[in-house]
């Protein structure tokens, strides 16, 4: 019975969390099918195919990495996961890819990055980019005109990421059950 319980809630993840991005892969590659039908007389029409290749790229890449990760949550289960610690640059290598993946995905807001230079930290690299994308990327959910902010500070010798947005925010009495899978309340009062 536990298997099948967890057998629906991989389904349910899956289901949730590759929607999007595969259905803009889609889109982007119908327009790109019907681009490639015709002339492309101007550069404005280039410009225009090569945007929606982009979508497609980033879009099969988060999929890709969202499966990677799947793999890695069933491996951490068992206590089987393996980290590849090693020198992380914030700002080159986790925040600027972040933004670059946000803005590639058309990230209405503008997105905006706080790191001291040469923030350099004994990291996960791919994993910390994930879990920085993933609430950057739920953050584009609810703002709507403003921006999001990827910052780190040094703290008494401690590193601080933060993710932070000019959205509604989530009100106090919702923010227990903030980490819960799936957590749609939020979504159905645009709340973020």
């Amino acid at each position: 019975k536990n298997q099948v319980l967890l057998e629906r809630e991989l389904n349910e993840f899956i289901a949730h969390e590759v929607r999007n991005p595969l259905a803009s892969a889609i889109a982007a590659l119908t327009f790109i099918s019907a681009a490639s039908r015709g002339p492309l007389q101007d550069d404005k029409s280039r410009q225009a195919l090569w945007d929606d290749i982009h979508i497609v790229d980033s879009s099969l890449q988060f999929i890709n990495e969202l499966l990677r990760n799947m793999l890695d949550v069933h491996r951490s289960a068992d206590n089987n996961i393996k980290l590849n610690i090693g020198p992380t640059d914030i700002l080159r290598e986790v925040f600027e890819p972040v933004a670059s993946i946000l803005f590639m995905r058309g990230a209405k807001v503008e997105i905006k990055t706080d790191c001291p230079n040469s923030l350099i930290v004994p990291s996960d690299r791919m994993r910390l980019k994930q879990i920085v994308l993933n609430l950057a990327a739920n953050a584009t959910k609810f703002v709507d005109q403003g921006y999001i902010q990827l910052r780190a500070e040094v703290v008494d010798g401690n590193v601080s990421l933060l993710v932070e947005d000019s959205g509604p925010g989530i009100p106090p009495e919702k923010r227990e059950r903030l980490f819960a899978k799936f957590q749609e309340s939020l979504d159905l009062l645009n709340q973020g």
